[in-house]
């Protein structure tokens, strides 16, 4: 395959310091064989800032972009802007739903991936406001694309299902991980026996019928804590763990790819209780590391683990309890589903959604052209020489043509 030029533009850099969209991006790139740009001069998204794929990024002490960080994401959108509309010929791969590139494309074709449909699917976590805003440039966005990469069969089918796009336009690609064991050991002390809970805790994430869940199994179980990431804890949630008697038993720690590692691999169980995911990275987290999953029976999950995990109804805290127990007490089911975890990752890879990715983008690129043919006056003057050749005395002549 030919190079091609692929720009992507500052919104979920813009949005994200750190994150699962930011960080897809960020795997992806580097890892096509594409001529690239990425429109972004002033941003602390970390992903970012480590992997130094943008060379118009301009360093500036933290405290400079947080005072003034409005105008300066402002500054990234005027430069989206410029880089769009001065480039010659390029495919745009748009890092969300913003639609104000579409004004400035001209005839250069463009990709979105659609990363869930969380907005759609649950409403009553979100104000309507935000529902509505994200839907409509959602739906905008993604049914003038000309291809849509989604991450998973099941958002493939969110999406056919609530903003009615040709199921041909849509491609699915699943993600990857590339979490590894440190080189060094990492110094910490963690509790001997713990489960995990990673990532971010908004509503949807279902988290607190996960503390309802353990405040079941630490009643009988006194030795048992549970480890979360992200985020320190919100004073809402400190209030929940008090008022189930629970708070020495939930420890915060903001971990570092290799102290990730380290907590899936020490952890009697990662637990998932999301009620839903466009796919859901931490279970692959959890396979390279060697940690028995258990997670939710709804949405992605089941597509995304197989057999390979241990499933809850997340509505349900005697449910998720229940089966917590039936893993961690139970060495024979722990190393089985240990052991199909290691099988069931060799499916996904951060190489295999790159080279995908850049199929899509000359499907994207072709797409395009075939459009562009059809509307040309001589194209269509051609095709109906075609059409009028129906006794076979008249014959377009067009050099290359394949009539007969």
């Amino acid at each position: 395959m030919k190079e091609l030029q692929v720009i992507y533009d500052s919104q979920i850099f813009d949005a994200q310091t750190f994150g699962g969209i930011s960080r897809y991006f960020c795997e992806i790139i580097p890892r096509m064989n594409i001529t690239f740009d990425i429109s972004v001069r002033y941003s602390e998204n970390i992903y970012l800032k480590e992997s130094k794929l943008c060379k118009h990024r301009l360093p500036i002490p933290r405290w400079i972009f947080n005072k003034y960080k409005n105008k300066l994401l402002g500054k990234n959108r005027k430069f989206s802007e410029h880089m769009l509309r001065s480039s010659s010929t390029y495919l745009l791969h748009a890092t969300y739903y913003e639609p104000y590139f579409q004004e400035w494309l001209g005839n250069n074709p463009y990709v979105i991936t659609v990363h869930d449909m969380i907005y759609e699917k649950l409403p009553e976590f979100f104000s309507k406001e935000d529902r509505e805003l994200i839907f409509e440039q959602k739906k905008k966005v993604v049914t003038q694309a000309d291809r849509v990469i989604a991450i998973s069969q099941n958002t493939k089918k969110d999406i056919i299902e609530l903003l009615h796009i040709a199921p041909e336009k849509i491609d699915v690609i699943y993600h990857g991980t590339n979490i590894q064991k440190p080189t060094q050991k990492i110094l910490v002390t963690l509790p001997k026996r713990f489960i995990l809970y990673v990532g971010t805790r908004y509503s949807y994430k279902n988290f607190t019928r996960f503390a309802k869940a353990f405040s079941l199994l630490s009643s009988k179980d006194k030795d048992l804590y549970a480890i979360c990431t992200g985020n320190p804890f919100s004073m809402n949630e400190i209030k929940i763990f008090e008022s189930l008697n629970i708070s020495p038993k939930f420890i915060h720690i903001q971990a570092s790819d290799a102290m990730l590692y380290t907590l899936y691999n020490q952890a009697e169980a990662f637990v998932f209780p999301s009620l839903y995911e466009g796919f859901g990275i931490p279970i692959l987290e959890a396979y390279a590391c060697l940690c028995p999953a258990i997670i939710s029976n709804t949405s992605c999950f089941p597509e995304i683990a197989a057999d390979a995990a241990a499933y809850f109804n997340p509505y349900s805290e005697i449910e998720i309890a229940d089966t917590i127990a039936s893993v961690i007490y139970n060495p024979t089911l722990r190393t089985d589903l240990i052991h199909k975890g290691s099988e069931q990752i060799k499916l996904y890879s951060w190489e295999k959604a790159a080279l995908q990715t850049e199929q899509v983008y000359f499907k994207a690129l072709e797409n395009k052209k075939q459009i562009k043919m059809t509307s040309s006056p001589s194209v269509n003057a051609h095709f109906l020489i075609h059409s009028l050749s129906f006794s076979g005395k008249q014959h377009c002549r067009k050099a290359g043509c394949l009539c007969v």
